[in-house]
């Protein structure tokens, strides 16, 4: 059974290792700044932690802010956590691209900029992925009305 790792202590280990970079833990997650995200996936990749398998990369759009959760397991460990970063500015929502860290972001994150929005700085080919180039709005947003 995978164990899930306990967020306190990894808050700690991450403010020890990465001094700055401000960190909340949740009960079932860690929280970053967006601006952050990638100096944290990149101690979350490295020992001891080793999270080496990206399971999922996806968005949530709340009134406030786009969040962005990662699922991350390590295959070495038998360990599972969930990041999550929050994108305030909804007008140009944006962060810094994971898919130098795990190469399976490329494909999700592309479908959340078609289907939200965000655009992932450095990715290796940002495009559309299920809807076509030209199409207006994003459909997993809250304020989606496809011109109805």
């Amino acid at each position: 059974m995978t164990a899930v790792l306990d967020y306190q202590q990894l808050k700690a280990d991450l403010s020890k290792e990465l001094p700055g970079i401000e960190i909340q833990a949740e009960s079932s997650f860690l929280l970053a700044l967006p601006e952050d995200i990638h100096h944290v996936c990149q101690y979350l990749v490295s020992r001891p932690v080793q999270m080496d398998y990206l399971t999922n990369l996806t968005a949530a759009d709340y009134p406030e802010y786009i969040e962005i959760i990662f699922h991350l397991n390590s295959i070495v460990n038998n360990t599972a956590m969930t990041l999550k970063t929050r994108l305030t500015d909804k007008t140009n929502p944006k962060m810094a691209s994971v898919v130098d860290i795990w190469r399976g972001a490329e494909l999700q994150e592309r479908e959340i900029y078609d289907l939200f929005g965000v655009v992932f700085e450095n990715h290796i080919g940002l495009k559309r992925i299920f809807l076509w180039e030209g199409f207006e709005g994003y459909p997993l947003r809250k304020d989606f009305t496809n011109g109805h």
